[in-house]
């Protein structure tokens, strides 16, 4: 809260506590400059979001997770960029793990099979990432907005409630016409997979399963149906294998959450597809479009590399 408000600019700070059980109310009470959300109960990261927007008015949007720290000089970096680029709906952030000069995140490109392909991967930032380049999808643990794309594209799914919500909006926003970039001028610092933030926090917020099911669902929602036909079953049959490495593994529950993840859109199949038809009618660019835009071809050692991470907890 202090990295924002120490900011100078006109801009205004809209906190949504999304049903917290601690004393986190009573903290950001403390904070007079800010419109504080309190909801009785937990949204989900996209329903909080959405929810904040509805509650502002600017005309971009900045999204920031609890977890961050802010580099000052993000109101300019935020105003220039989109004045910069005219074409752009979204953008990702620079993305640093806390108290460190090491990428958490730069933003992903597009695999050939629609699996994301990290850019940086813990690399340390020498500026080899410096460059407005057009990326494919990034983290809402720091992004920026156009809110007319915001409002276009009715905003996060919510359905998704976590993981992989920005995935679908950023990959939405090129479908729309818009165009989805790297800021590296908005410097961004997360907590992600530290001692502040442990990898329990994720399996709490049921990592496996809501990864799972938000995945086959993006990828019915946003492909189109030449893609979709051959990739759904691969992607489907992934998951398969990767839930019986984890119970030959002895880890029982995690099998489970992959397959409610799996049967999950197979009960609810006729509400993705709902959504899909509106994607899909009003969509401005096509895959192969895409990809020659933000995809990049890795081979199967790569896969099989997030393939051992994925299931040993590790990161790649």
């Amino acid at each position: 809260m202090d990295s924002i408000l120490e900011e100078e600019g006109n801009y205004e700070v809209v906190v949504v506590d999304d049903g917290s059980t601690d004393n986190s109310v009573e903290f950001l009470e403390s904070y007079k400059n800010i419109n504080l959300v309190k909801l009785d109960k937990n949204l989900g990261a996209a329903g909080a979001r959405n929810l904040g927007v509805r509650r502002s008015i600017g005309k971009y949007l900045l999204f920031l997770d609890a977890d961050t720290k802010i580099k000052p000089g993000w109101f300019d970096g935020v105003t220039n960029f989109f004045e910069r680029n005219k074409l752009a709906g979204a953008a990702q952030v620079k993305l640093l793990t806390m108290k460190t000069n090491k990428f958490d995140y730069a933003g992903d490109m597009m695999g050939s099979m629609g699996f994301l392909i990290e850019r940086a991967r813990g690399a340390e930032d020498d500026g080899q990432f410096d460059e407005e380049k057009p990326i494919f999808s990034g983290k809402s643990a720091g992004m920026i907005m156009r809110r007319k794309v915001f409002n276009e594209l009715k905003g996060f799914d919510e359905d998704y409630q976590i993981f992989l919500e920005d995935t679908d909006l950023f990959w939405r926003t090129w479908l729309a016409g818009y165009r989805v970039f790297f800021a590296p001028e908005i410097v961004v610092w997360h907590a992600f997979w530290t001692d502040e933030k442990p990898f329990d926090h994720y399996i709490d917020n049921q990592l496996y399963f809501r990864g799972c099911r938000n995945m086959i669902t993006t990828q019915i929602k946003n492909f189109g149906t030449k893609r979709l036909w051959w990739n759904l079953p691969l992607l489907i049959f992934s998951w398969k294998v990767i839930a019986l490495i984890f119970l030959f593994k002895g880890k029982p529950e995690r099998f489970v959450a992959l397959m409610k993840g799996i049967w999950w859109n197979i009960a609810n199949l006729r509400k993705t597809l709902q959504k899909r038809v509106k994607i899909q009618q009003t969509r401005k660019i096509s895959d192969k479009e895409l990809f020659n835009w933000v995809g990049q071809s890795r081979g199967l050692n790569y896969y099989l590399g997030k393939l051992i991470a994925y299931t040993t907890g590790k990161s790649f």
